[in-house]
Formats: C-alpha cells, structure tokens, sequence
C-alpha cells in the first residue's frame, strides 16, 4: 500500500482498515499511514478496557521505540513519572509532548526523563489518547528519530487515524475471543445530523439545513455521543463510518 503515493485520503484508510482481519496486518498498514504522516516511532497500549480481555491488555502491545529505550524505561519503572502518561490519562484529545513542559509544572525528574527520550531517539513526539466509557484507558504516541522533520501534520487528522485504528483492533480482538461488541442503534435523525458532522458543518450549519434549532442538533449529538462511547466530533464520525452508520 503506497500512503506516499498522490491522491491516498483519510477514507482511503478507513476502507482499507475495515477489511482487515488480523492484527498483524494492521498493525502493518498502521505503522506505515504513521510513518507516511511523518512519525517513524509508534507505541500503541491499553491500560484499562472493558470491552477488551485482560490477556489483550498491555504497555506497548505495538511497539518499534527504541529496544534499549524500552528495557531502561521498564527497569527504572519511568511509567511512575513519565508525563506522556500522565496526560494522556486526563487528557481528552491529542496533545504534543513539547506542549507538558509549557502547560503543565514538570518535576525535574520529569524534564529530566523528556531528555532522556530525546537522546534515546524519541523526537517530536505526540499522544493520542483513546477516551471512551468506563474509565477507559489506552492510546498512541508517536514520535520521529529524526530531529527535524516535515511539517507537522494537523493533530486532528493524526488523532483520525489513530481512533479508526484502535476501533478496527478493538472489533479483530473481539472476534478472535468469540465476543459479540454491544452495537450501538441510531435514530434516522441521529445518523442524519452525524453524516453532516462528518462532512465538517456546525451546529448552526446543520440546524439550518434540517430547519432545527442548534441546540436540538446540540441535543442529538449529545446522544450520539453516548451511544456510541466518545466524547468529540471527529471520534464519532470515525466510529459512524466504521459500524455502517453512514456514508461519507
């Protein structure tokens, strides 16, 4: 699969994922959409997930961060300080990892261990959380070996990419363990207002294309939220192609 070539788009990925049925090849096309936005290093773990089994649970499920990075990570037991991880337990959408030091009081062992990525080869990185129901814990962070690289890519479209991810390695998982994941219903209006939130329009865009108020159209989403488990508009129209709801 050729992400480099001209003319590949987010739908593209979302199409190709939804047909895959194993993990490796998922992780394959994932690792290599990744590294065609500009991130060559990719960790992907869950913390706490119940719709997933335990066996299936774990800190760097998929992982190509360097080797040595990963043992020394593990013998100094970093996941106790490690800021990344922190964040992306309370953080409810993608964040750059340059961004804790500005925004959040670091301890020095904290700055510390941030420097100590870099040296190791863990550049530009960024977290992607996968928020969902029931305290659920699990994301992505990406980072390049390289210092320097080509322009960012927007976070959101990263975070795209990532949550279609996570939503075809959750329904692969389930299927390999004979478990049936709870399908969400939506109402004709609620896949209505969701189709036009994944063409990009508002809330005042939508209530006056469907002669509703904003804060009904407010009010649905509301409720697509929570059928489906997320709690921001890109999710929900990544979950909404995946399971069918609609059509791009």
């Amino acid at each position: 699969m050729l992400f480099a070539a001209s003319g590949y788009m987010f739908e593209d990925f979302i199409h190709d994922t939804s047909e895959i049925t194993s993990r490796e090849k998922l992780y394959e096309v994932f690792r290599e959409a990744m590294g065609a936005l500009g991130y060559d290093r990719v960790n992907f773990s869950i913390g706490r997930d119940q719709d997933v089994p335990a066996s299936e649970m774990g800190f760097g499920l998929i992982s190509n961060y360097p080797t040595d990075w990963q043992k020394y990570y593990a013998e100094k037991n970093f996941v106790k300080i490690d800021p990344v991880f922190r964040c992306a337990v309370s953080h409810y959408g993608p964040f750059r990892w340059s961004d804790l030091e500005r925004k959040l009081r670091l301890s020095d062992k904290q700055i510390r261990f941030l420097r100590m990525g870099e040296e190791a080869g863990l550049n530009n990185g960024i977290g992607i959380p996968f928020n969902g129901p029931r305290l659920q814990i699990a994301g992505v962070g990406l980072a390049t070996s390289a210092k320097q690289i080509k322009p960012y890519a927007k976070l959101d479209l990263v975070s795209a990419y990532c949550n279609q991810f996570y939503t075809v390695y959750k329904r692969i998982v389930a299927k390999s363990h004979g478990l049936t994941p709870e399908m969400a219903v939506l109402s004709s209006r609620e896949r209505e207002i969701l189709t036009w939130v994944a063409h990009g329009k508002t809330d005042d865009d939508i209530g006056c294309i469907l002669g509703i108020s904003s804060n009904t159209v407010d009010y649905h989403i509301r409720n697509i939220y929570g059928k489906l488990g997320v709690n921001n508009r890109v999710v929900a129209a990544i979950k909404g192609i995946s399971n069918g709801f609609i059509e791009l």
